[in-house]
């Protein structure tokens, strides 16, 4: 029976791969482990608090486990929170990666290690203009993308010769219910929400809209990974994918859409706080390898992915004022 660990369920993409990976694995024994709460966990699946920074904790939870597959999504996934906590984000991005496949490593049994990286880490080598592959070298730019390439060299050198399958996920922008407020269309739509129904006026505050970037639902993420669950055992050797639409769309396009959706008339409003310095322009990816190893492709329309994105928001927005 395959037993499926999934880290950082707590998270954003979390909640969505639990349910995702409960109805494509219905036989299988599944474990989330986060650092907070979850206060909804789907039937089938157990979830248990667990700080991977504590490798003494993540020995004993993750050697009683024994996983047959490992998704390991745990990070601090905000770039501008990484910049300011360098320090937690390589204890949690890069050191406790290396905590949990040395467990793995020493219960010694197969086990297929799906760690995700970001598209984030390819950088400068956007500034080309073209899609990248997984064959375009990374130039990272940040602390998060540093952490998160080095996550991956990690990963595939230190399972050379062991009974782990590496297998590395590049998941470019996602979005989707339940986005962390830190997150630009998380925000919009949060701030639509609120004007809404008067808890604020009616603008919606935003940094640099101009940029294009490759935004995918983050349902059709969770596909994906399930679709590389499923087929890894037909892999030879380590892969690395790139998940993404391989379709460029502005930030600006993105908020005119949540505009169109409102059911207020909103203004923008330029907040240079809100811009990050060092912005590559236009980034997007191609994901010709996942399709041709798994059959996936993105489904879901992004009128449909913002308007789960503002019903969500009023719902957070009406729990707030209740």
């Amino acid at each position: 029976m395959r037993r499926i660990l999934v880290t950082g369920a707590s998270g954003f993409v979390g909640g969505h791969v639990l349910q995702g990976v409960r109805d494509a694995f219905a036989s299988a024994e599944i474990l989330g482990v986060g650092r907070r709460d979850l206060l909804k966990v789907p039937d089938g699946v157990s979830y248990e608090r667990l700080d991977l920074v504590d490798p003494i904790a993540v020995a004993r939870r993750i050697g009683t486990f024994r996983p047959t597959d490992v998704l390991h999504l745990a990070a601090e996934s905000s770039i501008v929170r990484a910049d300011t906590s360098k320090f937690d984000t390589w204890r949690l991005n890069f050191g406790a990666v290396y905590d949990l496949i040395d467990t793995l490593e020493r219960i010694g049994e197969p086990c297929i290690f799906a760690f995700v990286s970001s598209g984030e880490v390819y950088g400068r080598a956007f500034i080309g203009g073209c899609p990248v592959t997984e064959q375009t070298a990374p130039q990272p730019m940040n602390a998060y993308a540093h952490s998160k390439w080095l996550g991956e060299q990690l990963v595939l050198k230190s399972t050379e010769g062991t009974c782990l399958k590496p297998i590395v996920l590049r998941p470019f922008n996602h979005i989707g219910p339940r986005q962390d407020l830190a997150f630009a269309i998380a925000s919009f739509a949060h701030q639509i929400a609120l004007a809404e129904v008067g808890q604020r006026p009616p603008f919606v505050e935003v940094g640099n809209l101009s940029v294009q970037r490759d935004f995918l639902d983050v349902s059709d993420v969770v596909g994906a990974y399930i679709k590389i669950l499923q087929c890894a055992e037909m892999f030879s050797g380590p892969q690395t994918f790139n998940i993404c639409s391989g379709e460029p769309r502005s930030i600006e396009s993105i908020l005119i859409g949540l505009k169109r959706l409102s059911r207020v008339a909103v203004e923008v409003r330029r907040d240079p706080t809100r811009a990050r310095q060092s912005e590559v322009p236009l980034a997007f990816g191609d994901a010709r390898h996942l399709r041709l190893a798994t059959g996936w492709v993105p489904k879901i329309d992004m009128t449909v992915t913002l308007a789960r994105i503002l019903d969500d928001a009023r719902t957070r927005a009406a729990d707030a004022e209740s």
